[in-house]
Parts: C-alpha cells; structure tokens; sequence
C-alpha cells in the first residue's frame, strides 16, 4: 500500500476507508495526496462520522497491537481541540450543538459529560457516541451543592482531554461562526493560554475579568502546569469552608468557575475576553447563541425552563438552517481569515482559502 494512494483496483466499496468511492473520488484518491490524507483521517468525502468502532481498550489483540489505543480514527489525541459539553436530559439540543461542532473549520474531537439525565434521555445521549465523540456519565447519589454536578463535569472533562487545547461550552450554546474555534486557538497561541466569555454578573465582588465555560478555549498545557481545576471541595478547602452547600450568606458562592479563576489570578494568567453575557436572557452575538440557564430552569423554576425552551427551539431551527448552508459550502473559507490582536482586541485580516485538509484535525 503506498503512503500517498490508494491502491484499490477501481471504483466502489474501499475497504481501507471504509466507504464508497465514485469514480470521480477513485481519481483523486489516486492522484491527490491532501485528499488520500482525509480519508485516512477518517475525515474524507462519503466517510461518516459514526463509523463503527470499539471502546478501548480493544480485546483479543497482542500487545504490539497497541489495543489500549482503540479503534477509532482519527485517534483523539489526533486533533488540535477537544470540546467537552456538560448535559442533562437535553438530548434534542444536544445533537444540534454536536452537529454544529462537526461543521468548525478546526473540527474537534468531542467529550459529553452526561450528570444525571433520566434513562431514557441518558440512552439518546449514548446514542452520539462515535469516533469522534464520546459520552461519559456520572450517576452520583447526590451532592452538596447545585454547581457540584457542572464543576465535575469539568473536572472529568480536564482530566480525558488528550489534546493540546479544550473549548468548554455548553448543551443549549449554539456556535455561530464556522470559524470561531480556529480563532480561539490562534489567540490562545497569541495573547492569552485562556480566552472566551466573561462570566454573567454574581454577587460576589469579584467576579469581573473572570472567564465562563459558555465559550471558552484553554491552553491545558498550562493549565497542567498550575493544576487548574474546577472542583467545588478544592475551593472550599482553600477557604476553610468544610460544609460547602448553598448559604444565602454566601450568594454565588461556591460557583462553578471559581476555583479556575482565582488558580489563574494566583499565577498572574488574565484571560483575554471575547465576549460577555447576562443572565436570564437568550445571549446572541455573531459568535454564539446561548439559551443561557435552560438546564437550571428545567430543574428549580419551570416558568423560566419554559421561556428558555421556547428560545431554544427558535435557536435550534436557526442552527439547522446554518448546519445545511455549512454542509452545501464544498469548499469552506475561513471569511475572517487570520485573527490578530490589536490595540487588545481581536480583529481578523484576510486568508488564503484553506486547503482541503484545513477542517481536519492535526497529526
């Protein structure tokens, strides 16, 4: 087998892609070397995300094999970004914010953390389980606090992430620039190891300047090197508080991004911002589209569950409509081309129309 071509005898079923090959796409996997590299990555044309594959470690191979690196391609590791999206009992939106991921020019590999859903949601939601998507699930007898079930989300999401960089977001967040995780990278490569949206206004002083996991993009190499993390427990110690639940004493304390942030103040990291929110309202910029608290309302106040739901299933039929525009772009371009940073803010210059492999992830 040749490194740069197929050598199948013509067109039709390839067995070493894993699928149907036109005799136009036979020609240019004979002949174009970019295009042979997508399907090897599993990211050509006819290939479909959710090829069959088997959860690691693999069974019954010899240890040269390498079983513990599954089967799956492209192998996790194999891209630049890792998307973890916290969820539950939300399967519908779900699909809409995976599918919408798929679409980004730096398309990522994909984790969902499922923290409690029903059975019934839980099986549609280990139903997108795929090559490039897993689902992990914690199903925990209970928890001090509200915002222990996100924040261990995280922390799990932190602790699988295989890639150079993860972009926290969440299941009623709907991404609206096809382009928008390429640039993320770009600034953290640039400006910040931590960029994305400032988190909505809390009670407590010090809220201001901190980041969000709405949609935002972290450097996890330096997150290792200062043992960021987003447990409720670790933040807790730090302050000596030992029985952590919610005190109206304590308003918006402990919090989900806490510990992250003050992590990051402590060792002199400032987030470089791109956006900002409020709360109990539908945030939408020409970034994202965010229902925002639509899971909380679903489980403490179904007068807002209601509004938020009926924010999301307009925000869903709008997604739709940017997934099939997406899907028909044979060629995409990255429109804002290149992100640079001037005078502290992200402004874009023009780019070369990317190659084909420009969406596929990096060996």
């Amino acid at each position: 087998m040749s490194n740069g071509r197929c050598e199948c005898d013509g067109p039709g079923w390839c067995e070493r892609h894993g699928c149907r090959k036109s005799p136009h796409f036979y020609r240019l996997c004979r002949s174009r070397s970019d295009y042979f590299r997508m399907w090897e990555r599993g990211l050509g044309p006819g290939q479909h995300q959710q090829r069959p594959h088997q959860t690691a470690p693999l069974r019954g191979c010899a240890i040269h094999e390498r079983p513990w690196e599954g089967s799956a391609r492209p192998k996790p590791w194999q891209y630049r970004v890792t998307a973890a999206i916290p969820v539950l009992d939300t399967p519908d939106l779900l699909e809409v914010v995976i599918d919408i991921l798929r679409l980004q020019t730096m398309r990522p590999f994909i984790i969902v953390v499922d923290t409690g859903s029903t059975p019934e949601h839980l099986s549609r939601i280990e139903s997108l389980r795929s090559s490039d998507v897993e689902v992990h699930s914690l199903r925990l007898n209970g928890v001090r606090h509200p915002s222990d079930f996100p924040a261990m989300a995280m922390d799990l999401a932190f602790a699988v992430c295989r890639t150079r960089f993860l972009f926290a977001t969440h299941a009623d967040c709907f991404l609206r620039k096809r382009t928008l995780l390429s640039e993320m990278v770009e600034l953290c490569e640039s400006t910040s190891p931590v960029v994305g949206y400032e988190l909505s206004p809390r009670k407590h002083k010090d809220w201001k300047g901190m980041v969000g996991h709405t949609c935002t993009m972290v450097d996890m190499a330096s997150m290792d090197e200062i043992g960021a993390g987003w447990s409720l427990r670790r933040l807790a110690r730090r302050y000596g508080v030992e029985a952590y639940h919610p005190d109206p004493r304590r308003p918006n304390w402990p919090d989900t991004e806490l510990l992250l942030n003050y992590l990051l103040r402590e060792n002199g990291i400032t987030p470089h911002l791109i956006g900002h929110e409020e709360n109990h309202i539908r945030n939408r910029d020409d970034n994202i589209d965010h229902c925002r608290s639509l899971t909380s309302g679903l489980l403490y106040n179904d007068t807002y569950y209601q509004t938020a739901l009926g924010w999301a299933e307009q925000a869903m039929e709008e997604a739709r409509s940017r997934i099939e525009e997406w899907r028909n772009e044979t060629s995409p371009r990255e429109s804002t081309g290149r992100t640079a940073v001037r005078n502290g803010r992200a402004v874009s210059e023009p780019a070369e129309p990317p190659s084909p492999l420009a969406s596929s992830p990096e060996q």
